[in-house]
């Protein structure tokens, strides 16, 4: 019977089973969500925390960087250890990584040995936009606009950008002058959706901009700028550096002469020793940080004999993340050893 007490109890006692299920599902999943925020937070906590040794640790080796770039002679394409004939190089300034630990490397890179985009000729523009990845249907207009971006007299060419272009665009106006950064450039209208992000990732520390100085290191310029400032391909470019590596160069002439071309250049604007401006760039490869820094040298300053600008932090993209330390790569001096 219905009535019956025993059978109310059997359905009372049926209807509980799946309500305590319910509750215990929902009590477990809170679990989980918790225990899956404590890790996200402990992820967090220890990011936060490696990136602040890093930083401690790019400030104490750039300190270091800058002791040495500041004290010792300077040679064709880096710095000595002293100023006898033929003393060893205690730092290259052309790029080279130098091994702090194992997951730590510095290096340091004359500015005179890059891409200056305060100082490219138009064949040598465009093929730093070819180099950027930008597609040949797209190249004139971003030529035209980059020379427009950079031209002080605002005026506006065919294919070209000019401050009112930018303003409908809700950009920021151009600088219409040189450059101070080689991030300025990413400013260009339509540059940035017209060029792979990972490519200027690739060229970011082979361009400068430096208004200031208008001269090339013969001695310290990087593959890649001998591809854009000479247009040297992969064979040349290998035996310049073959060449370089025997005996620094004196001049444009015998930069060309090894790859094989001839070069002409004005002599007061290629020299054969480093510019006093030097790119540092430290990298944590356990973690994917990357810090850089730009060092002025000017020892004829006794008030201020050098001083670090443009510093930067930031972390290397997953693709980035996965290349591995450079191998063999000599140990960076201690000053005070």
């Amino acid at each position: 019977m219905s009535g019956d007490p025993k059978s109310r109890a059997v359905s009372k006692a049926g209807f509980a089973l799946p309500s305590v299920l319910f509750v215990a599902a929902m009590v477990s999943l809170v679990f989980l969500v918790a225990i899956q925020a404590l890790g996200s937070l402990a992820e967090e906590t220890r990011r936060t925390k490696a990136g602040a040794d890093f930083e401690a640790a790019a400030l104490t080796l750039e300190a270091r960087a800058t002791f040495i770039a500041a004290t010792a002679p300077v040679g064709p394409s880096g710095l000595l250890q002293s100023n006898a004939a033929k003393a060893p190089m205690v730092l290259t300034l052309d790029g080279a990584p130098y091994a702090v630990s194992q997951d730590l490397s510095l290096s340091a890179q004359d500015e005179a040995g890059l891409i200056n985009l305060d100082n490219l000729a138009a064949p040598a523009k465009a093929r730093l936009v070819a180099a950027l990845g930008v597609a040949p249907v797209l190249q004139p207009t971003v030529l035209a606009r980059l020379s427009d971006y950079m031209d002080p007299t605002a005026s506006r060419r065919p294919q070209g950008a000019d401050a009112s272009d930018y303003a409908r665009q809700n950009l920021p106006p151009p600088p219409t002058g040189p450059l101070r950064s080689a991030v300025q450039i990413l400013g260009v209208m339509g540059l940035r959706q017209a060029m792979p992000a990972a490519t200027w990732r690739s060229l970011r520390d082979d361009i400068t901009a430096d208004p200031s100085s208008l001269v090339t290191n013969v001695n310290t310029t990087t593959p890649v700028a001998m591809a854009v400032l000479y247009g040297m391909d992969g064979r040349q470019v290998a035996q310049v550096l073959a060449a370089r590596a025997q005996a620094p160069f004196t001049d444009l002439e015998d930069l060309g002469r090894a790859a094989g071309v001839t070069l002409h250049g004005d002599n007061e604007l290629i020299f054969s020793m480093p510019s006093g401006r030097v790119a540092l760039k430290i990298a944590d490869w356990r973690d994917g940080l990357v810090y850089r820094s730009r060092l002025f040298l000017s020892p004829q300053d006794e008030t201020r004999p050098f001083w670090v600008v443009e510093p930067n932090l930031s972390s290397q993209i997953e693709a980035e993340k996965k290349a591995t330390p450079p191998s063999n790569a000599p140990r960076f001096p201690d000053p005070a050893a």
